[in-house]
């Protein structure tokens, strides 16, 4: 069966349905009117490459939706489905077409869930400032946090108003942050020595040594799992009290929507054994209600009633606040999390009485994930580490190096008076002094190391060291001793030092955590939603011969090219009608005796006065690293960047180089060669040696973070210059016009930001694509890759003269 009207894409849909004898999806198509026909046919074919079974689920479900929907309305209801697919998988995309009404229809009558998306732009900077500091937000099925972001669900539609919603994702959010705010996952075993020896006489287990706190305390139990959720139960109602007392009207507020969370729990009488109890608790800890126990047996009720004293003790202030552990000998740690830890080992006696095996209950305002909370904890230590040990190696000279005796034995100490006479030569931090007191007061009486000692010599440290090392301090309890010998073996010494990279077998450290990127899906006509994770890298800098070689080659075209860029540093403009200047206007003067044979009063402006503007300008530099580049084009593409590097250091405008590679929409890198703010020097000579093809060329994702760290820029034009040696495309499905429609449409994003993009690019056949990528007059074709190196430079004097 064939139409003659249908798209390519719709025809070649209907011949696949013939193929495999889909004859009732044939005959319910053939029998609507053909505008609406037409429309279906090209919206399956949207969703088919997506996902074969949604787009059989969309003819499905098409008839459903037309009896509420208008044809026009069905391509916002197939985009909103595709988003949920993406999001949460086929199930759920199933769901949503299904629920039609409840879902979609909702949406467009204005009562509907929230998404965390449109949600951010109100709860972060909420949050943040709750915070005092950087917090992020992500979406996940459940809350929780790692310590630096909050992960929430992607979407809440737990009430028909948005404006309740929101107020559910400020609860969760600042429940997260409460759990930060106490410290629940910052604690220490070894800290309650007496509760721990306590729990292992009783159970006869060994915490586990690899896991973090409080996983550690769990695995006392005989059932980790139920101690994990009491425990958690305890530390919900901590911080539930916490929050009633600091942000009571946030509380107020959300009164209604712990009702709703309530509500939505299975009854105890559902569950069995402890679970039951359980369950019965962690309602109560939500509104405060229930204290009759409902649903429970009379036994039940009595533990119920029992544990419910406990719970209240959860957070007060006091050694009377909560009953003891019986046998006793751990202390209580005034309402803190230790507190809780005693009454988790309470909680669980309770339940012991109760037959039947533990089945985990639904969790509350979120979980806890201590493996990833001591994830970013090292992660930020070993970041603290390095910048520590750099700050402090650049800021002494070279001869600390040689004077300094360390010792990871003896030094440093963090407090006390100055070195003693026989511990001349090690490397001491020491607080700072007292007026007439010669004595040194130690660093955590005053907050922060202030001085430096080495080999008996004194240096005042700056308050950016400072600030670090009261960070490692507040973390580690002091400056650990290698951390200053690695300072001190760096003393006055540069960042490059040996042939190759320092660490790491590719010698490449991420700067910061994926950095998630809509991409275009020209098909739907919309956004693949946090599509694509761009991981922004350093590029290691080697040391090598490849720059100065490279100038010693091109030595006579460089110096004309800087004489060149020089006479370009001051843009001239000759301004007409001014009031005073240079030279005189003859047409102004002219005008002017006209006007007053007119009997016009005649203008004052008679003259041209020379202007001189100084150029404000940033460029992005964006280069190409797949493994196309192999060969000449690399090397040719390195030569241009290091010329284009020399004649900008003449010039004076801010520039940046950075180097994109990757494979597949998860693994997207963007390596740093030179920030705009940063200064050219061995060490970005370095990386630009380093420069080397790597894998495929998805370029949506760098030209939108590119985008985003120009528009961030105050200059008078911004310019994003791309050098690549043939069209985007990546392992996956990032490919032909999906590929080249992605990359056009970043482009077009760029320029309505404020961001001016220009190619570069010696793809033979890119006659084909370029124009429709740039424009007509927004990229350069060069026939010969030899040629690039002095090319680039009079292409760049082009485009910002």
């Amino acid at each position: 069966m064939t139409w003659k009207s249908a798209t390519t894409a719709g025809q070649a849909l209907l011949e696949e349905l013939a193929y495999w004898g889909k004859d009732d999806y044939l005959e319910r198509l053939a029998a609507y009117p053909e505008p609406v026909r037409e429309e279906v046919l090209r919206l399956a074919a949207a969703i088919w490459p997506v996902s074969y079974a949604l787009g059989y689920n969309f003819l499905d479900q098409v008839d459903k939706g037309l009896s509420c929907l208008a044809p026009e309305q069905l391509a916002e209801w197939v985009k909103a489905t595709l988003d949920v697919y993406e999001r949460e998988g086929l199930q759920a995309a199933t769901r949503y077409l299904a629920e039609v009404e409840d879902n979609f229809l909702c949406r467009l009558r204005g009562e509907h869930g929230l998404s965390l998306t449109a949600a951010t732009s109100r709860l972060l900077p909420y949050l943040r400032g709750l915070a005092g500091g950087e917090l992020a937000l992500a979406p996940a099925p459940v809350s929780w946090t790692d310590g630096e972001t909050i992960f929430l669900p992607p979407e809440i539609s737990l009430f028909k108003q948005s404006v309740a919603n929101f107020t559910v994702y400020k609860l969760l959010a600042t429940f997260q942050w409460g759990l930060l705010k106490l410290g629940t996952l910052t604690g220490d075993l070894a800290m309650f020595p007496g509760l721990a020896k306590e729990l292992i006489n009783r159970y006869g287990r060994q915490p586990a040594g690899e896991e973090p706190f409080p996983a550690d305390f769990c695995s006392l139990f005989p059932a980790p799992r139920q101690a994990a959720d009491l425990l958690m139960l305890l530390e919900s109602q901590r911080v539930l009290r916490y929050l009633q007392q600091q942000l009571p009207g946030l509380m107020r507020d959300s009164l209604p929507v712990c009702r709703r969370l309530q509500s939505r729990r299975p009854a105890p009488a559902s569950l069995r054994g402890p679970s039951r109890v359980l369950e019965a608790w962690s309602r109560w800890v939500l509104t405060g209600e229930g204290e009759a126990g409902e649903g429970l047996g009379p036994e039940e009720k009595k533990l119920y009633r029992q544990g419910l004293l406990l719970l209240a003790a959860a957070g007060e202030p006091g050694e009377d606040a909560a009953a003891p552990v019986q046998g006793g000998g751990a202390g209580q740690q005034e309402g803190g999390v230790g507190q809780s830890l005693e009454l988790t080992a309470g909680l669980y006696q309770l339940l012991a009485e109760l037959s039947g095996d533990y089945e985990r209950i639904e969790p509350l305002l979120g979980i806890l994930r201590p493996a990833a909370v001591q994830a970013v904890r090292l992660r930020r230590r070993e970041e603290r580490r390095q910048r520590f040990v750099e700050a402090l190696g650049a800021f002494l000279p070279p001869e600390a190096a040689t004077s300094a005796t360390t010792d990871e034995e003896a030094g440093p100490v963090t407090g006390g008076a100055p070195p003693p006479p026989d511990s001349e030569g090690l490397a001491m931090l020491i607080g700072r002094s007292g007026e007439g007191d010669e004595e040194r007061e130690p660093p955590a009486a005053e907050g922060a190391p202030e001085y430096l000692v080495i080999g008996g010599r004194e240096f005042k440290l700056p308050e950016e060291i400072q600030a670090l090392a009261r960070e490692i301090q507040n973390d580690l309890g002091r400056v650990p001793p290698r951390y200053l010998s690695a300072a001190v073996g760096q003393a006055g010494g540069s960042a490059i030092r040996g042939p190759g990279p320092a660490a790491g077998s590719d010698g490449e450290e991420s700067l910061v955590g994926p950095l998630v990127y809509d991409e275009w899906d020209y098909r739907r006509q919309g956004f693949r939603k946090d599509w694509c994770k761009l991981l922004p890298k350093e590029l290691a800098p080697v040391q090598s011969t490849f720059v100065s070689s490279t100038l010693a080659r091109y030595r006579g075209s460089l110096h004309q090219l800087k004489r060149q860029f020089e006479m370009m540093r001051l843009q001239q403009r000759h301004l007409r009608r001014q009031r005073d200047g240079d030279e005189i206007d003859f047409d102004a003067v002219v005008e002017s005796l006209a006007d007053a044979q007119a009997g016009v009063s005649p203008t004052e402006k008679l003259f041209i006065r020379l202007d001189r503007d100084e150029r404000n300008i940033a460029a992005v530099f964006l280069v190409d690293m797949s493994s196309s580049t192999e060969g000449w084009v690399s090397l040719s593409l390195k030569e241009a960047l290091a010329l284009m590097c020399e004649a900008l250091e003449v010039l004076g405008d801010r520039y940046a180089i950075y180097g994109f590679s990757g494979m597949r929409r998860q693994r997207s890198e963007f390596y740093h060669v030179k920030h705009l703010d940063e200064p050219y020097s061995d060490l970005v000579r370095g990386r630009l040696a380093a420069i080397n093809p790597r894998e495929y060329t998805r370029m949506g994702p760098p030209i939108r973070h590119v985008t985003k760290l120009l528009t961030a820029v105050d200059a008078r034009v911004r310019l994003l210059i791309t050098l690549s040696d043939g069209k985007p495309e990546d392992y996956d499905d990032y490919k032909g016009d999906y590929a080249i429609e992605d990359t056009r449409h970043a482009l077009i994003e760029a320029r309505a930001a404020g961001v001016h993009p220009f190619a570069i690019t010696i793809d033979r056949q890119a006659q084909d694509y370029i124009p429709h990528l740039y424009g007509a007059v927004s990229y350069c074709f060069i026939d010969d890759v030899r040629k690039l190196p002095l090319r680039l430079p009079g292409i760049y004097r082009t485009l910002t003269t």
